[in-house]
């Protein structure tokens, strides 16, 4: 008989979202990993609004290893992402994890270029509050999922209406999302010298949340780490290409040394 999964996996969503973000790959992953999904500072049920200092991505690398050595996870194989790929980042240069897969990671900026902050977002977020009650039946209208997955994904008719609902419910929680977006674009990833375990760095090749021409600068990452443009996808890739991440989930960790047993 196959014993329970050994290998621990952590999860790490993005900026305005929650550990629920991550529902249609855990089927598929819960059968060879143990798998956490664990909400970012100021994000998910219960959030309370970090300082800048605090929301960092280094600090809320640590915040994260923090939370799950106290659970007895350490040294687990790390996927995040956007915000989450870049604190996932972090995580690996700390010495966390034993392989790390960053989809479509924040942190990455082109030199020279002014990063916006998501304001757009920031202000549907103050919103949602006042239609709540109506969430589950504005979720399901065509022209409300064509708007707000516009710049997520390639195909809105892949996101599910409870795979949406969440997500919108994660983002009216999340109290940190102004403060995690401000202290995301005023810095960027520097820890690359410190990546010493198989990374994997992807893109989606529409991704309009964070293009190429602002937000891949590939020089902030060490040379041994791979890294992938994904066809038929924007920035949502989990969402939008499941089947082109848990590929690159099993061929990263496959990478990495054999966990102690």
């Amino acid at each position: 008989m196959t014993g329970p999964p050994q290998e621990s996996l952590v999860l790490v969503h993005g900026l305005g979202s929650s550990g629920s973000f991550w529902e249609n790959l855990l089927p598929d992953l819960s059968a060879r990993f143990r798998v956490e999904t664990p909400d970012l500072p100021g994000h998910g049920p219960g959030a309370v609004r970090p300082t800048m200092a605090q929301a960092h991505p280094r600090e809320l690398a640590a915040a994260l290893m923090e939370q799950l050595r106290s659970a007895g996870v350490d040294r687990p194989h790390l996927v995040g992402l956007s915000l989450g790929g870049w604190v996932v980042l972090e995580m690996a240069a700390l010495g966390f994890g034993r392989s790390v897969v960053a989809l479509a990671p924040a942190g990455l900026w082109v030199a020279g270029q002014k990063i916006a902050a998501e304001r757009w977002t920031s202000f549907l977020r103050h919103g949602l509050p006042l239609v709540e009650p109506a969430l589950p039946r504005l979720t399901r209208l065509s022209p409300v999922r064509r708007v707000v997955l516009h710049s997520l994904v390639r195909d809105p008719g892949r996101v599910s209406d409870s795979q949406l609902l969440a997500a919108a419910t994660a983002l009216g929680q999340a109290k940190g999302y102004r403060a995690c977006d401000r202290a995301a674009v005023r810095n960027r990833f520097t820890g690359a010298a410190k990546l010493e375990v198989p990374t994997t760095v992807a893109f989606g090749d529409d991704d309009r949340v964070l293009p190429t021409t602002t937000s891949q600068n590939r020089s902030l990452l060490p040379r041994s780490a791979g890294f992938t443009i994904v066809e038929d996808c924007g920035h949502a890739m989990s969402w939008d290409r499941p089947d082109a991440c848990l590929e690159l989930i099993d061929s990263t960790a496959a990478r990495a040394p054999r966990a102690a047993s």
